[in-house]
């Protein structure tokens, strides 16, 4: 019996990154991180202030192809990174095999994607305003928390679902997958602080 992902990812997520895999859903998982892309540039824009000239055509557009955009480069940067890092770990997997089990470690995020869309439409340009002097957002700040835990939460369980996938493409266990993408947000960490040294240096 195939499984629904949106259902599944849940409790069975390792199972369900398989079936990915098996049935090579490529495209699935494509679709999958284009969607939550969409929701990611929705909640990057929030309190941003930017691009608010734009018409709502243009708006709607610019975020359907920003959104996209993020998605495959999600898909494609984290496919190549956890594809490597992992081979340190004593790993075995595929760049093609990570790319299909990052589209089912998408599926909180996409849940969390109507509620922000509900938000956008409730406050419209105000979602996207840059906030007052000393204020912390635009929106009324229990919804704003409310948005922010949201996302927060479903961060958590895409971090869960994706140590387990990326322990399925590598043929070891979810700790070493968790132990994968731990040691690329320290080397992105490294990264940030060398450039924020050079760019110090270069100012003074």
């Amino acid at each position: 019996m195939e499984l629904n992902p949106f259902l599944s990812v849940w409790t069975q997520p390792k199972e369900t990154v398989r079936q990915f895999i098996k049935h090579n859903k490529l495209g699935y998982s494509m679709l999958l991180v284009s969607i939550a892309g969409i929701g990611g540039v929705l909640t990057t824009l929030q309190d941003s202030g930017w691009f608010q000239d734009l018409s709502l055509p243009l708006w709607v557009i610019g975020i359907l192809i920003a959104g996209v955009f993020s998605g495959f480069l999600n898909m494609g940067l984290n496919s190549l990174l956890y594809t490597g890092i992992g081979k340190l770990y004593g790993g075995h997997g595929k760049v093609r095999d990570m790319a299909i089990a990052i589209g089912p470690t998408m599926v909180p995020q996409i849940f969390v994607l109507p509620v922000v869309v509900i938000y956008v439409l409730l406050y419209g340009e105000r979602f996207f305003a840059a906030p007052a002097e000393f204020s912390l957002t635009s929106i009324p700040l229990g919804a704003y928390l409310l948005l922010t835990l949201l996302i927060a939460i479903a961060a958590v369980w895409s971090l869960f679902i994706a140590s387990k996938a990326i322990g399925v493409v590598h043929g070891f266990s979810s700790m070493r997958g968790f132990a994968v993408i731990m040691t690329l947000v320290g080397i992105m960490i490294v990264l940030s602080i060398l450039v924020g040294i050079g760019l110090f240096m270069f100012l003074i």
